[in-house]
């Protein structure tokens, strides 16, 4: 219902892909605090430590990569 009527899912593949490896995104699941969110913006549910603990390690690759 939130996409453009006339997008194609591969827009949308590559639009998630990019915000999910997106550097604030990986630090946003690092703190201990982080939550999932439903589609509309509401709390979903708190990030668990093993996934976080990935998002940390994916976080600090990425940053260590060259340009």
């Amino acid at each position: 219902m939130l996409l453009r009527p006339d997008a194609e899912l591969k827009e949308l593949r590559n639009a998630l892909r990019r915000y999910a490896h997106s550097a604030q995104y990986l630090q946003a699941l690092s703190q201990d605090d982080s939550m999932r969110h439903e589609i509309n913006g509401e709390p979903a549910q708190a990030v668990n430590g093993g996934v976080k603990a990935g998002h940390v390690a994916e976080q600090k690759s990425a940053t260590m990569a060259p340009a």
